[in-house]
C-alpha cells in the first residue's frame, strides 16, 4: 500500500511558486491514527529517557549525600568535645590569672567574656566558640603588646627598685626609682612596650632620655643613653631600638637607668619583667 502514492500540490500565496509532494496514500486515508501513534512512541520514548536522567541524577546525589553524610560523622567522632571543653576552661583559667596580675599592678583588667567561668556549649557551635576564643586570645595579645613587660637591655642588673646607698659615695643614702643595666657602650636599648614618644632629649641628672606612652597611663623612660634614636612624636613598637647605652648624666658608669610610671608615679619595673 506505501507504493501507491498521492501527489499533493503546494502553491505560494502568490501563485507563483509550486512543489508538488508524493504521499503514501495509505498515510493521507489514515493521517489521525498515525498521528496517535506517532505521539503515543514520542511520548514513550521521552519517559525512557527522562527516567534513565532520573535514575543517574538521584543514584549520583545519593552517593554524594552519603559520602558527605560518613564524612561529618567521621569529623564529629574525631571531635574530643569534653577535651574541647577542658581546653576552653584552661584558657578562661589563664586569662582569669592574667587579670588578676594586671589589677595588682594597678592596670585595667582585660575585659574577655567569660573569663574564669564555666563553658557549655554545642557541638554544632564549635567554630563560634572556637572563633571567639581566637579573638580574645587576639586582643589579650594586642593589650600585652602595649605593656611594659620585660627588658630593654640584656646586660646584667645592678641596681634595684628603692632605696640604697648613695652610689657616689658617702654614708647616706637615696631612693633609686628604677632599674641599672650594666652594659657595654653603645649597645642596643628596646622599648618594653608598643607607645608614642612623648620626650627625646636631655633631662637633668638622667642625662640623654627617651620617655614613652602607652596605653592604661603608663610610660616607660630609658635614661643614660649615648645616642637617642627617635623624636618626640614618633610612634614606636615593641622591641623597637631607641637608642644606645651610654653614660651621660649623673652616671658613675656606662648603663641604662630604666623606670615606669603609672599615672605620673614610679612604680617598681621589677614588677614588668616577667609575666
Amino acid at each position: 500500500m506505501l507504493k501507491h502514492k498521492t501527489s499533493v500540490l503546494f502553491v505560494s500565496s502568490n501563485g507563483k511558486d509550486r512543489k508538488t509532494l508524493q504521499i503514501p496514500t495509505v498515510i493521507l486515508l489514515n493521517w489521525r491514527r498515525f498521528l496517535i501513534w506517532g505521539s503515543a512512541l514520542f511520548i514513550v520514548l521521552f519517559s525512557l529517557v527522562g527516567f534513565f536522567i532520573y535514575e543517574h541524577t538521584n543514584d549520583y546525589y545519593t552517593t554524594l549525600y552519603k559520602e558527605r553524610l560518613a564524612r561529618a560523622n567521621q569529623i564529629k567522632n574525631a571531635i574530643d568535645i569534653e577535651k574541647a571543653k577542658e581546653s576552653f576552661e584552661s584558657i578562661d583559667a589563664a586569662m582569669l590569672e592574667v587579670n588578676e596580675i594586671l589589677v595588682k599592678r594597678g592596670l585595667k583588667p582585660l575585659a574577655l567574656e567569660g573569663a574564669g567561668g564555666p563553658l557549655e556549649f554545642e557541638i554544632t557551635k564549635i567554630n563560634q566558640v572556637a572563633e571567639e576564643y581566637a579573638e580574645n586570645i587576639q586582643h589579650l595579645g594586642e593589650i600585652l603588646e602595649s605593656t611594659p613587660f620585660g627588658l630593654p637591655h640584656f646586660g646584667e642588673q645592678t641596681s634595684g627598685f628603692g632605696k640604697r646607698n648613695n652610689p657616689f659615695g658617702g654614708s647616706n643614702s637615696e631612693m633609686h626609682r628604677g632599674l641599672d643595666f650594666r652594659g657595654e657602650m653603645h649597645s642596643p636599648i628596646q622599648t618594653t612596650a608598643s607607645g608614642k614618644v612623648i620626650f627625646a632629649g636631655v633631662k637633668g641628672g638622667y642625662g640623654n632620655v627617651v620617655i614613652i606612652e602607652h596605653p592604661n597611663k603608663l610610660q616607660t623612660l630609658y635614661a643614660h643613653l649615648s645616642e637617642i634614636l627617635v623624636k618626640k612624636g614618633q610612634t614606636v613598637e615593641l622591641g623597637d631600638m631607641i637608642g644606645k647605652l651610654g653614660s651621660t648624666g649623673r652616671s658613675t658608669g656606662p648603663h641604662l637607668h630604666y623606670e615606669i610610671l603609672h599615672k605620673n608615679e614610679r612604680i617598681d619595673p621589677q614588677n614588668f619583667i616577667n609575666l
